[in-house]
């Protein structure tokens, strides 16, 4: 098994406040009122915050590069990244309202680095595949989560007019309450425009599905439920998320309360499976 995540010392925080990212560090760039972005981009690090308390992860725990307490409880997740500053479209870095989309609760720019900061995070579908053979996802339960992803992605190409890029198992996250969300969409805001972009974001779903209901396994019967779901993963690449939503694989009953279970679940799988590799 992969050696546990470990939380690493307190990040210095000398007292600094933060301010509303200026308009003359972005000449070229057309502020106008935008309600969808207010104030929540800001000009600085997260870290140098007056009264803000961060303990860095490294390695980074599923992109996660810091969490931020409060009264002994997280109440942030920071990823970061180093970009070029001249290309960071400050337009398109808006407040994200999509129940299948994980928005950023503040964003920070300084430098060459950009820090976004959400207020939840959950567990990963890649952390779920680990866990096989001692647990795995039923035909339902990836119907449900792939709904959501398709959801979320449709709002994505739709509404904020960016794809995803590389989607993959890391990407997806089921909280508590077993809502999924895709995670990691402020890196997709800076990755320049690819014509063919939303295409893969949808032959990236069917890659999701097949790893989730495992299709390269040899499984010598399948129900109705089960052929469904082959027939989904292998959608032509044309397909849009509009049009494979319609799929009748997805047209399953359940809603996302069938995923609450899924943390527990897990936990118990995961000391089942170190159990088994112990022995």
């Amino acid at each position: 098994m992969a050696p546990p995540k470990k939380l690493g010392s307190p990040i210095e925080l000398p007292v600094r406040r933060s301010t509303v990212i200026p308009v003359t560090l972005f000449p070229s760039v057309s502020f106008r009122k935008d309600h969808g972005r207010g104030e929540f981009v800001k000009y600085g690090s997260p870290y140098n915050q007056e009264d803000r308390l961060f303990f860095g992860l490294n390695p980074p725990w599923n992109n996660v590069h810091a969490i931020e307490f409060k009264e002994g409880r997280p109440v942030s997740f920071v990823t970061h990244q180093k970009v070029e500053t001249k290309n960071i479209s400050l337009d398109r870095i808006r407040q994200i309202s999509h129940a299948n989309v994980l928005g950023f609760k503040e964003v920070f720019i300084l430098k060459d680095i950009i820090y976004f900061l959400r207020d939840q995070w959950g567990l990963t579908l890649n952390e779920i595949l680990q866990l096989s053979p001692v647990f795995n996802l039923s035909e339902v339960e990836v119907a449900v989560i792939c709904r959501a992803i398709l959801q979320g992605l449709r709002y994505i190409h739709e509404q904020v007019d960016i794809c995803y890029g590389n989607l993959t198992c890391s990407d997806i996250l089921i909280n508590e309450q077993g809502e999924v969300r895709i995670a990691g969409i402020g890196n997709s805001i800076l990755q320049k425009p690819d014509p063919l972009g939303k295409a893969k974001d949808i032959q990236a779903v069917c890659h999701i599905a097949r790893k989730l209901l495992r299709v390269e396994e040899a499984v010598d019967v399948r129900g109705t439920t089960g052929l469904l779901a082959q027939d989904f993963a292998g959608a032509p690449p044309a397909t849009t998320a509009k049009g494979l939503l319609q799929h009748p694989f997805l047209e399953v009953s359940a809603t996302q309360w069938c995923l609450r279970p899924l943390h527990i679940l897990c936990k118990i799988a995961r000391e089942r499976k170190h159990e088994v590799e112990s022995t």
